[in-house]
Formats: C-alpha cells, structure tokens, sequence
C-alpha cells in the first residue's frame, strides 16, 4: 500500500544565501552586489537572461538590501511617481507586451537622477535592442548597464539540486545527482519540478532517493505526467 503525500508547495528560494553563485551568473551577481553604485543614467541596471534564468530571484536580493518596490505593470508607475521619495524600483516584464509608457519611463530616469534612486530593469531582451519612439528616452536605455544571466550550468544544476534536497533534509546520492544533471532539463523551473517530484515519488513508494526513482519521476515527466 502506497502512502499518499501531501501535496505541499515546493518553496521559493529567495534569500542571499539561497542563490548559488556559477559561471553563469557571477558578473549579474556582482552588479547586485555593487549597489549603490550604479552608474547614470537612472543609477540603473537592466537584467538580462531567459525565463527560469534567475532573474527574479536576484531582484528579490536586490530588494532586501536596496527597500525597492516591484512594479511589474505599466500602471503601478504613477504610485512610484507620485512618492515625494526617490524612487527605488524593481521594473520587470519591460518586454512583457505591455504598452510601457515613454514620457513616464524618461521622467523616471531623471528622478532617479536626481535624487539619487535606482531602477532595475529585468527583460529577456536588451532593453536598448527594444523599440522606443522617444528619442531621449531610447538614449537612456542604451546608456543602461546590462548584465546577463544564462540557464544553469551543470555545476549551478547539480549545486541547487542537493540544496533542495538537503533542506528538506533528503539524502541525495551524487550518482543519482549526475544523472539528473546529465539528463533534464536547463532551468530553474525544471530544478524545482524535478526535486519536487522526486520528493513525493520518494515519500508515495517509502523509498530513498536513488537512479532508478529519478528515471521514473523524469519518464513521467516527459509524458506529462503529474
């Protein structure tokens, strides 16, 4: 008979000592790193990686040391410009399909200027590789440092697969690890799916974590089974 798990949220990592720093995120991680010192314009940065890529999760650090506010719709910058304080901002889904409006954007950029604020943009796209019919403001986001992030490499994969398993105080053994590595997929949404399932499979079947529970729980998944 089969133990039923419950069907528990796998956690959102957000903190400092939760991301793991690779080959392909250290320069991202190092501009977090350099605030305040960010350059003009708009004492700024534009994060720059593929969906899953960890962008969020760096914005979330970034929040913590800098009291940033996320504003990840057009409409939530008349609040970031109604503030009489600097405004320090989070602006994700640049490239989202949203009509971002220009004259706001460029205001924007020179209060945080002025007064010393700070924007981070995060877009799968360059920001100066975007259209922008406002040439002052096309100026600006060419002007914007950029910092790119990758999908996870195989050390950054297998680092953050053990981490997850060890706090949930699960013994990964590092052949299943590498085998894990060597075959799924590329992302961190995949990282969390994965452990996620082997977690339940491991609790449903009351056996440890091993090569032969992972070929299963990745067989199942790309069935597209649950």
């Amino acid at each position: 008979m089969q133990q039923l798990p419950l069907d528990m949220p796998f956690p959102k990592l957000q903190g400092r000592d939760d991301f793991i720093v690779s080959a392909c995120n250290k320069l991202a991680a190092a501009w977090i790193n350099r605030w305040p010192d960010w350059p003009k314009p708009g004492h700024s940065l534009n994060l720059v990686g593929p969906a899953g890529s960890g962008k969020s999760h760096l914005a979330a650090i970034w929040q913590d040391i800098s009291g940033a506010q996320l504003c990840d719709h057009p409409k939530q910058l008349d609040r970031v410009m109604a503030k009489d304080a600097a405004p320090v901002i989070v602006i994700d889904k640049m490239d989202g399909g949203f009509a971002w409006p220009e004259e706001v954007l460029f205001h924007l950029f020179n209060r945080c200027d002025n007064e010393a604020g700070g924007m981070l943009i995060l877009s799968e796209v360059p920001i100066a590789q975007m259209r922008w019919d406002l040439a002052d403001l096309r100026s600006r986001m060419r002007g914007v440092a950029m910092a790119s992030i990758a999908l996870p490499d195989d050390a950054l994969v297998y680092a953050l697969l053990e981490k997850y398993f060890s706090d949930r105080q699960l013994l990964a053994p590092p052949n299943m690890l590498s085998y894990l590595v060597s075959r799924m997929e590329r992302s961190f949404s995949a990282i969390q799916a994965v452990a996620a399932n082997l977690d339940r499979r491991s609790m449903a079947v009351r056996k440890p974590l091993s090569i032969a529970l992972a070929r299963t729980v990745l067989e199942e998944m790309s069935d597209g089974l649950p």
